[in-house]
């Protein structure tokens, strides 16, 4: 059994980024390193080696790989926080972590949801404009045909699922392509709605008003399945399917069939309910000139794995500092966490 002198931060599926836990180091932290995630971001760690990596952890770096269960959790008896260097906590059980006094945090950076943004717009122009089929056409010794004539975006309608950090800043984005603008998110105030230039509108409204249809939630038990086989039934035959939020807000079977019915033009997804998309997903069997693919990193860059690692390094030494980080995303534990884990480690 190693012997650990300072706090132990235990870095579940670290990136491959020289020198992200020199400030971790530099504070007297002992920093156990699980298998990169840019090095086997398949091979997710069991639940049995995960608690065996997390057992001495007082802090834990967790990547998007691994599911941080209740198990987990127990076996880490001395951990005070558990943070993610992205945005996305769907795969830490929140609520296992609440009733341990544990604090979740994630690290929202700007570069990340920027990054995405502006990628969703690209997106939406890849398909309005069939550049995949036209790519492929001429690199098969063919040239133009009328088959693959685009969409012109100016006039049509673009509808929203979710004006947080990424919705709201692909709406600023397009505000100026003089496309009609709406959308769905009922935590979003008129006056947010306003500013952005976008419409509100009901659900059963965007459905059956959107050209162009792109999500921006988190995974909760309200977004679960919200498009299903009736929604995608309620679209404007032809509308344009974008998925950059999580995996499981899409019924994956439904809109392959969608697409190969041709009910739907096209899509592109960057997330799926299983990662890496399995060898046996309906999608696969979806030609490529009408679902464009992307594994999970159309916003990445390497700006914002920086930043989002700086993030999230920062808010674990607070942590073991004593002191509340920010983006919490269990507050109402603050009070209880403090009256435990007020003076520092170390």
């Amino acid at each position: 059994m190693s012997l650990h002198i300072g706090p132990v931060v235990v870095a579940t599926g670290p990136w491959t980024d020289p020198g992200w836990h020199v400030p971790l180091t530099v504070a007297g932290c002992d920093v156990v390193f699980g298998p990169s995630i840019d090095e086997r971001p398949a091979d997710r760690l069991s639940e049995e080696a995960l608690c065996a990596l997390v057992a001495p952890a007082d802090a834990i770096l967790v990547s998007s790989r691994e599911q941080i269960t209740e198990r987990v959790l127990d076996a880490a008896r001395k951990a005070r926080i558990v943070a993610k260097a992205t945005i996305g906590v769907e795969r830490i059980d929140i609520d296992a972590a609440t009733a341990r006094g544990i604090l979740v945090v994630n690290s929202p950076a700007p570069e990340n949801f920027v990054g995405l943004a502006e990628a969703v717009v690209g997106l939406i122009v890849s398909l309005a404009k069939r550049l995949i089929e036209k790519e492929r056409r001429i690199r098969a010794g063919g040239w133009r045909d009328a088959s693959t004539d685009g969409m012109v975006l100016a006039g049509r309608t673009v509808g929203i699922v979710g004006l947080g950090r990424v919705g709201s800043r692909v709406a600023r984005r397009l505000s100026g392509w003089e496309t009609n603008l709406i959308g769905f998110d009922p935590y979003i105030t008129p006056k947010t709605f306003r500013e952005l230039g976008v419409r509100a509108v009901g659900w059963g409204e965007l459905l059956a008003g959107s050209d162009v249809l792109t999500f921006h939630v988190p995974l909760t038990a309200e977004t679960r399945a919200m498009m299903g086989r009736s929604e995608l039934e309620s679209l404007r035959p032809g509308a344009l399917l974008i998925n950059t939020s999580r995996g499981a807000v899409l019924d994956e079977e439904a809109v392959a069939e969608a697409l190969l019915n041709k009910r739907l033009g096209a899509a592109a997804l960057d997330v799926f309910e299983i990662e890496p998309l399995a060898e046996s997903s309906p999608l696969r069997a979806v030609p490529g000139e009408r679902l464009l693919l992307t594994p999970h990193s159309i916003g990445s860059s390497r700006a914002s794995r920086r930043s989002g690692t700086r993030m999230a390094v920062e808010a674990i030494l607070q942590a073991l500092s004593g002191r509340v980080p920010e983006n919490v995303v269990n507050t109402e534990i603050i009070d209880r966490w403090l009256e435990r884990w007020s003076q520092p480690l170390g």
